[in-house]
């Protein structure tokens, strides 16, 4: 038969696992943090926000033709600086795909001028590969 005292460490080191699991638990729970708080490397996806003065984020984004870059190419994404920070858009829809938490001024300087004016990128790997090169 088992001691009081091997009983109640036993209850005891259950209690603790049960809290431990129950912590792990909660906390891979995703964060109600809105993006502009948010620190981390993680994509976040959101409904397209709108501006201060009420219009959609999606109305101002640019053309290729505003940003020069030839529209024969076929590109999928558009990368934008929003509130200081890098929303991807889907092509040619000019819908929002992903906000991210890559933050502007992280960016190479010469990458920032590229995002504030509108970076197209071909493809889901280019864009992959981009994000993970500014979210490490």
């Amino acid at each position: 038969m088992m001691s009081r005292k091997m009983m109640w460490t036993t209850v005891i080191t259950a209690v603790v696992v049960a809290a431990l699991i129950a912590m792990v638990f909660v906390s891979g729970r995703k964060s109600a943090t809105p993006p502009e708080e948010q620190k981390g490397t993680e994509l976040v996806e959101m409904v397209p926000a709108k501006g201060e003065t009420g219009e959609s984020v999606a109305e101002k984004v640019p053309t290729a033709e505003e940003t020069g870059v030839d529209s024969s190419d076929q590109y999928e994404f558009l990368l934008v600086d929003h509130n200081d920070y890098v929303a991807v858009y889907q092509l040619p829809e000019r819908e929002i795909y992903e906000y991210t938490d890559v933050i502007m001024e992280v960016l190479p300087e010469d990458v920032q001028k590229e995002v504030q004016h509108g970076k197209y990128i071909k493809n889901e790997e280019e864009l992959y590969n981009f994000l993970e090169n500014y979210t490490s």
